[in-house]
């Protein structure tokens, strides 16, 4: 009988406070990739607007690029999708693509115009169009997509 008191207490299994201590440390780690998953899903989220937002501004910016820019079309107040490449300080638009809402801002800078003294004086030759597409409810600028470029008529004469 001696023989199996000494055996069984030499068998100590886990305590109930040993238990307790590895359930908290499993807690705390399993709460640790519980954050990163929702993290993983608010980047993945993100990165999902930005694609759309993306194809948006490439989309409007594909249409400025098929406007001829003629003397006829350099004066025309722009509008999508029937307007033109008139200067602007930046009009905005919402639209939605696989339904979400974005704000579209467009601006139209004239960078350099006919000299005074010459046929059609003042009128742009160049200009930088700017299209930025920002999420509806975004919180960082970070989130807004920009894409920027330059259009030139051909206008006869050195400048």
């Amino acid at each position: 009988m001696d023989l199996m008191n000494k055996n069984s207490r030499q068998q100590q299994g886990f305590t109930l406070l040993e238990a307790a201590i590895a359930l908290v440390i499993l807690m705390i780690i399993g709460l640790g990739i519980a954050s990163l998953f929702t993290y993983a899903i608010h980047a993945n989220s993100n990165a999902n607007d930005r694609e759309l937002s993306m194809a948006i501004a490439q989309k409007r910016m594909e249409w400025l690029r098929t406007i001829a820019f003629t003397a006829q079309t350099r004066q025309v107040a722009y509008s999508f999708p029937n307007g033109g490449l008139a200067a602007t300080s930046g009009v905005s638009e919402t639209v939605t693509n696989a339904g979400r809402s974005y704000v579209v801002r467009m601006v139209i800078e004239d960078l350099s115009s006919v000299p005074a003294g010459k046929p059609d004086a003042g009128s742009p030759t160049v200009k930088r169009l700017q299209v930025s597409v920002t999420p509806v409810g975004a919180i960082t600028a970070f989130e807004t997509v920009t894409i920027v470029t330059q259009r030139s008529t051909q206008v006869t004469g050195t400048y």
